[in-house]
């Protein structure tokens, strides 16, 4: 049996016929865990065809098992509302009976798909990547109908989810709380991360006493989502109470310029070094490491990974932090909000609220100096990842793969 999958995901298609994710978040190496189940994925989203977009060869997504239903291609509300009504006709046009229907959510392709799916007394399933309630919060995103974005946002992901035949979540409770499915309907929870055991450390890693700690912290600048500027300001209060960090960020965004000014305001600019780029995959807003592209292949070679005494995600919005679980599988002590499913991976006690830099700042130096309580955290965070790995995590996708195949009629 085939596959439609439905993405907001953006491709670029060569005149050669080739397609190539634009941000490296589904690539052929993530239809793999589909065609496990399927014959063929064919994947409906936004298509540009442009034998010029820069982009990274290692991001092929078509083979000869996958193929493109090629929507218009645009970005932000306004382009989106110019082609609403083709994009409408090509979802309609394109409803394939016999074949098994994954809405990925939030977006507006996946919901459109859902209701024309509804509409016709289709099956889909959904897979619930991430939360416009959070993700459109105050301080996450500058825009004067941020307010609207939000409201409806959450609405069409509740009537999504509501409505469909089957859910899969990527986090255990928290998106689960907020869109809820049907009573009686096939709900599992699989994170996205990839994790292959092999190449992972073999415990926790332990921190010694130095003069100067070396953080680490991820996420693109293109908005705010990841709260660079809480973790400069932390920064700055570390260096007043006398305790020398190192802050390395890998990701790159049109904020990382005001970024910039701002470590230098603050006088932390010799603390602060901005280095790599992120992989944001569509709708959940979590990152992958991409400047350093899977990140736990390269633990042994990557002087940055190795060096890292904690890890930092202080994050205004998040799915399931992918970042996050590769960096505890690394054995990193870590310190994240009180945010999306951030709360489901970390110990209460390295838990923070949102923006809140004191907050942050006492953390880190509570750590810091406590060489046994950040010790315990690597430990922790080590053994509770290893239930991310992806031989674990495939099994819960197949069984939600499979339910769907059962109801095709």
């Amino acid at each position: 049996m085939d596959l439609v999958f439905c993405t907001e995901a953006r491709f670029v298609r060569r005149s050669s016929g080739v397609v190539y994710s634009i941000d490296g978040g589904l690539t052929n190496s993530l239809w793999e865990r589909y065609l496990r189940k399927f014959g063929h994925v064919y994947v409906m989203a936004r298509v540009l065809l442009d034998d010029d977009y820069p982009i990274n060869d290692k991001y092929l997504a078509s083979n000869e098992r996958v193929s493109f239903i090629d929507l218009p291609y645009y970005v932000g509300p306004i382009q989106y509302l110019k082609v609403r009504r083709k994009l409408n006709k090509i979802v309609a046009a394109n409803l394939m009976s016999g074949c098994v229907y994954i809405c990925r959510v939030p977006g507006e392709i996946g919901t459109l798909m859902a209701r024309h799916l509804k509409k016709n007394g289709m099956p889909y399933g959904v897979e619930v990547v991430g939360d416009p309630w959070d993700v459109f919060a105050p301080g996450a995103v500058r825009h004067p109908l941020r307010v609207y974005f939000r409201y409806r946002g959450t609405h069409d992901l509740k009537q999504t989810v509501a409505q469909a035949n089957a859910a899969l979540y990527v986090t255990e409770y928290q998106l689960q709380k907020r869109y809820p499915i049907s009573n009686s309907v096939f709900s599992i929870s699989a994170s996205n991360v990839q994790i292959c055991s092999c190449n992972l450390p073999s415990s926790g890693k332990k921190l010694y006493k130095k003069k100067e700690y070396n953080l680490l912290s991820v996420g693109s600048l293109e908005q705010m989502y990841k709260a660079p500027d809480v973790v400069l300001q932390a920064l700055a209060l570390l260096k007043t109470r006398g305790v020398n960090c190192k802050l390395t960020w890998l990701g790159e965004g049109k904020h990382k310029e005001a970024m910039r000014k701002l470590a230098s305001t603050l006088h932390i600019s010799n603390d602060v070094i901005f280095k790599g780029n992120v992989s944001r995959d569509e709708g959940d807003h979590s990152t992958i490491i991409h400047g350093i592209k899977k990140i736990t292949e390269e633990y042994k070679t990557n002087e940055t990974l190795r060096n890292t005494d904690l890890f930092l995600l202080v994050s205004r919005t998040e799915g399931l932090p992918r970042a996050l679980i590769e960096a505890m599988a690394m054995g990193l002590p870590c310190i994240g909000t009180q945010v999306g499913g951030i709360p489901e991976l970390l110990d209460e006690q390295v838990l923070i609220p949102v923006d809140d830099s004191q907050a942050l700042t006492d953390k880190i130096e509570f750590l810091l100096n406590h060489i046994e309580a950040i010790d315990k955290q690597a430990s922790r965070n080590y053994e509770f990842a290893k239930k991310y790995y992806d031989s674990i995590l495939q099994q819960k996708r197949e069984s939600f793969y499979q339910y769907l195949i059962s109801i095709v009629k």
